[in-house]
């Protein structure tokens, strides 16, 4: 790999150097709160024969692991090209952003592993960090639809490139830290909601659905695979316009003394077909993924299933969240691992992705409801069996589905009139019952 771009020299022109001001408190913000951008672990990059890789790049890079690569060239390139728009719509010039990088370039190189001043000196890491960050704003103003910047891609990319910048922008390792980019988008000047439009638009293919990403208490993302997955567990309220707590207690599972063991390994993994069989019904609840609850009434019951729309990018968004959660140093509740593992024990087939769709709880852009399932079958979960979350609501759909009180009005509509045949069957059989009790009540009497 080669440790600096052939044109770094030419895109600033002349080393910045950095007065020291004491009485200037943006010079000192400490944005670097020890978390870690790390490399993908190796053995959960494995991945059978032939099939695809989800962690490499394939068009552009994102800060220093996959930096200089032959095959990320054409979009490098680009870059330079994307710093001189941005350059010239802020009466800035080059030197003013990159100084403004080149202040908190300790914390950046912090914010990733193994990467040495040898590899990446603090001029070629700044440099990097400013066209990384002009370019992931460029690309989030052509995903809001500025006509002008897309044209320009166009241009000089091709629109066949896009789906390929637009996968690689959220790779796990393929990140560069989020402040950084807030950072530009001040700097640059442009509308402080860039940045929480476009998460909007990336988790609900609406730009207008999120007001604010976190509350002001809370630390920010890391990058965009964190924001993303956070937007996904945190739950809005009814304006969306802040994150309240979860609906669902997170609970782990319980120990050895407080719980009935075999109750809990005796668990089934029950399909949205079977559930329905049982008389359990299907509602939506909101866009958290924690938001999963169930209610048991005298003969039927409700699960409630968060909104998800699936699209031909949802396969690999949940891959590097699931990533993200099960990487090292990772302090997250594991919440998509439990969603995701529950998914799969209702969505086994086709018909239960239909019936989902019909409740308006999945969405979806993909060819039909067979591809659906199998985007769900195949999202990794690295062999982690875990819904310590949904604990509680797994089992009360299993002492649901126990009950004979509860469930014998279901199955007997499930058995008998499930379609208009079986209904009519039953009829015929009951009238032919009739007529022959009623033919034996003459004969005994006449």
């Amino acid at each position: 790999m080669e440790d600096q771009h052939p044109s770094a020299n030419n895109t600033i022109g002349v080393q910045c150097k950095i007065p020291i001001i004491e009485d200037e408190g943006e010079d000192h913000h400490q944005y670097f709160d020890g978390r870690r951008i790390l490399k993908v672990p190796q053995h959960m990059r494995f991945k059978k024969h032939n099939e695809e890789d989800y962690f490499t790049p394939k068009m552009v890079s994102f800060g220093p692991y996959y930096h200089g690569l032959p095959e990320l060239g054409t979009a490098e390139e680009f870059k330079h090209e994307v710093l001189t728009m941005f350059v010239s719509s802020s009466h800035k010039n080059k030197q003013f952003f990159y100084c403004q990088i080149f202040k908190v370039i300790d914390q950046i190189r912090n914010c990733y592993v193994e990467v040495s001043r040898d590899a990446y000196d603090d001029r070629t890491l700044a440099e990097m960090m400013l066209l990384d960050a002009c370019f992931a704003i460029y690309l989030m103003k052509i995903v809001l639809g500025d006509g002008k910047t897309n044209f320009d891609f166009r241009q000089h990319l091709g629109m066949a490139a896009f789906p390929l910048v637009a996968r690689d922008m959220f790779l796990l390792d393929n990140q560069i830290p989020l402040w950084v980019i807030n950072l530009l988008i001040e700097l640059i000047g442009e509308r402080s909601m860039l940045l929480c439009e476009f998460l909007s638009y990336n988790s609900f293919a609406d730009c207008s659905r999120l007001k604010r990403i976190f509350g002001e208490d809370e630390k920010q993302p890391l990058h965009l695979v964190d924001a993303s997955r956070r937007i996904y567990v945190q739950e809005m309220d009814n304006a969306g316009k802040e994150y309240v707590q979860p609906v669902e207690s997170q609970r782990h599972l319980q120990s050895k003394e407080n719980s009935n063991e075999l109750r809990k390994y005796n668990r089934q993994s029950r399909s949205v077909t079977d559930l329905k069989a049982k008389g359990i019904h299907f509602k939506p609840s909101s866009y958290c993924l924690k938001n999963i609850k169930f209610k048991s009434y005298t003969f039927y019951g409700q699960l409630q299933l968060p909104v998800r729309l699936f699209t031909a990018s949802s396969k690999l968004m949940f891959i590097q969240m699931l990533a993200y959660e099960a990487s090292p140093e990772s302090d997250t509740d594991l919440s998509v691992m439990c969603y995701v593992n529950f998914l799969k024990s209702l969505i086994v087939k086709s018909e239960d992705v239909k019936e989902l769709r019909e409740k308006k709880i999945l969405f979806s852009t993909l060819d039909n409801d067979e591809r659906v399932a199998e985007v769900i079958k195949e999202i990794d979960t690295y062999g982690l069996d875990i819904d310590h979350i949904f604990y509680d609501v797994k089992t009360r759909i299993e002492e649901h589905c126990s009950s004979k009180a509860k469930t014998w009005i279901a199955e007997l509509i499930h058995t008998y009139f499930r379609n208009p045949w079986t209904f009519i069957a039953l009829l015929a059989a009951t009238f032919l019952l009739c007529l022959t009790i009623l033919q034996t009540y003459y004969t005994m009497n006449s």
